[in-house]
């Protein structure tokens, strides 16, 4: 069962602001990109992830917030810490953050593949971000570039990341 990270980040690896992506909603393409790869599996995220998206659950996917509380919402399950929220994963998995959650997953050997959204664009006011990608464990594999256009305010590239296998 595949275990992933699912990030968008800018040239700074800026990934929040003020609880939100820095660049808001201006790229739908990532948005729809986001939702095709995780529907149907599980999301895995921080308690300020879970309120930044509204606290409430996403649909058509079974949603995991890692807190040291139940968040009392129907259709969410809570663990205390990564380890336990993998534990309680049931179908595909994709860690959405935050920062904190995306550092422990990058250490977590069980997490195999990242999907990453490189924003080509730099947003200086941004306040949170994704951790370097020690690129000694883990190798590109695929880059799709999207120039900007009508709908998606900057250009973009789809990467993925493997995990690199020790022999």
């Amino acid at each position: 069962m595949q275990k992933a990270i699912i990030v968008a980040y800018d040239k700074n690896r800026a990934i929040g602001r003020g609880g939100d992506l820095p660049w808001g909603r201006s790229l739908p393409a990532d948005l729809a990109h986001f939702k095709k790869l995780t529907k149907g599996g599980n999301v895995v995220m921080g308690r300020k992830t879970f309120e930044s998206i509204g606290s409430h659950p996403l649909p058509e996917r079974e949603n995991i917030v890692i807190s040291s509380r139940p968040t009392g919402i129907k259709g969410v399950l809570t663990a205390v810490n990564l380890e336990s929220a993998l534990a309680l994963a049931r179908y595909k998995t994709f860690i959405i953050g935050g920062a904190q959650v995306y550092g422990d997953a990058l250490n977590t050997p069980e997490i195999d593949t990242i999907y990453a959204t490189e924003v080509d664009a730099t947003f200086s006011d941004a306040d949170t971000f994704f951790p370097d990608i020690d690129m000694t464990i883990w190798e590109e594999t695929d880059r799709v570039h999207h120039p900007a256009d009508d709908d998606n305010a900057y250009a973009f590239d789809f990467v993925t990341y493997r995990r690199k296998i020790v022999e």
